[in-house]
């Protein structure tokens, strides 16, 4: 029997879809590589000029949310006011019909067996691919995100998820057919997974102070959330010894602002500005707390790492379910929306110990990277093509 094709699909809209795949491809490979083929593609790259301009309009979009609230919480209320799932099929088969079939057509020169996806558009595009072209192609969406939000499109084959209250959301409010949904633990990919170095060992490797209750920043890929305004507001109010690490990411304005001020802050305080780097995860298991937006795959890379979050600001409704999930109702960190009270809570963190400690407890408790969802959904996917007779 040929070995099924399986196409795993990167696509960048914010890090976070990219960093999911990656731990599925990690789960796949690890074990299952001798039974699939699995060819991993930067679909809307691999296309043509219509595939790079939506992707980097759905890019945009993403750095849009992060600079304004509004927008990113509008387009929710906006899409669940005029009808939902239907109404974003209808945007994709007319207003960006375009994209689509040019997507469609990328995808279809791999003739895979399965599609796997971890974006709303790349679903709909196998979806679309499916009823076309291939119709015995089977769809297999990891949602990413904490909740489900409206513009997932309900008709993939398996839909997974990595919390009870997001299937009972697929099924309950968006219509997914019961059998389709799955849930598994977080996802980690392989790096994360394998990191177990300390903190004084990560510290040690990047020259950052041992001995200095250390804080990490970051906003995304983009840093075009809060990152510059907290980052200014604790260097001004900080009066302990505190190590500061901005993750500007890809915003090279932002990390030439602070590469300039790095050498002018008070004498209490090391700043320690970086660009974007694969090892972020690394400069996490070296902080104390870490201090961003409510992206769900950061917040879970820092969770992994042992590292409490606080999170100071959500972009949508899938961001604030993320705070709401791991700061409210896990306990693995704390949430301060103003930045003017920032200083205070990293103050009453580094003064109260104990505190940190109990909020690193309850990641221990409900964060385990040893159990890697990316095995499970290797598992979920092996189990479907035996079940469709694609494998024995």
């Amino acid at each position: 029997m040929q070995k099924p094709r399986v196409l795993l699909t990167y696509i960048e809209s914010g890090m976070g879809h990219i960093m999911s795949m990656s731990a599925i491809a990690s789960g796949l490979k690890d074990k299952y590589n001798d039974q699939i083929e699995i060819i991993e593609s930067y679909i809307m790259d691999e296309g043509n000029e219509d595939t790079i301009k939506f992707q980097k309009f759905l890019s945009d979009c993403t750095k849009k949310t992060n600079k304004d609230k509004f927008f990113g919480v509008g387009i929710f209320w906006f899409l669940e006011l005029v009808g939902k799932e239907h109404f974003m099929r209808l945007c994709h088969r007319t207003l960006f019909k375009k994209y689509t079939d040019a997507t469609v057509q990328t995808m279809l020169k791999y003739k895979p067996d399965v599609i796997i996806s971890t974006h709303y558009f790349i679903t709909f595009a196998a979806v679309e691919l499916k009823k076309k072209y291939l119709p015995n192609l089977t769809v297999i969406t990891y949602n990413p995100d904490n909740n489900v939000h409206v513009w997932w499109d309900n008709r993939s084959d398996l839909f997974i998820n990595n919390n009870d209250n997001a299937c009972n959301e697929a099924i309950r409010r968006r219509h997914f057919d019961y059998k389709s949904v799955r849930k598994v633990f977080f996802t980690a990919r392989n790096e994360v997974a394998t990191a177990n170095g300390t903190k004084e060992e990560y510290r040690k490797k990047y020259n950052l102070p041992l001995n200095q209750f250390t804080i990490m920043i970051a906003d995304g890929a983009y840093a075009q959330g809060k990152a510059k305004r907290a980052c200014n507001e604790l260097i001004k109010h900080l009066k302990f010894p505190v190590t500061i690490i901005l993750l500007a990411g890809k915003n090279e304005k932002v990390y030439n602002y602070f590469e300039k001020k790095k050498d002018k802050v008070p004498s209490n305080i090391t700043l320690v500005p970086l660009k974007f780097t694969p090892l972020a995860y690394e400069y996490y298991g070296a902080s104390d707390v870490f201090i961003t937006k409510s992206g769900p795959n950061a917040v879970l890379d820092s969770l992994f790492m042992g590292t409490p979050v606080i999170v100071d600001y959500y972009a949508h409704n899938i961001e604030k379910a993320s705070a709401k999930l791991f700061a409210d109702t896990l306990k693995c960190g704390v949430t301060c929306y103003f930045i003017r009270h920032l200083p205070k809570t990293v103050t009453y963190l580094y003064e109260h110990p104990s505190y940190l400690e109990a909020l690193r407890a309850n990641i221990n408790k409900n964060v385990n990277k040893n159990q890697n969802g990316s095995e499970q959904i290797a598992d979920i996917i092996i189990s479907e093509l035996k079940e469709r007779n694609l494998l024995k």
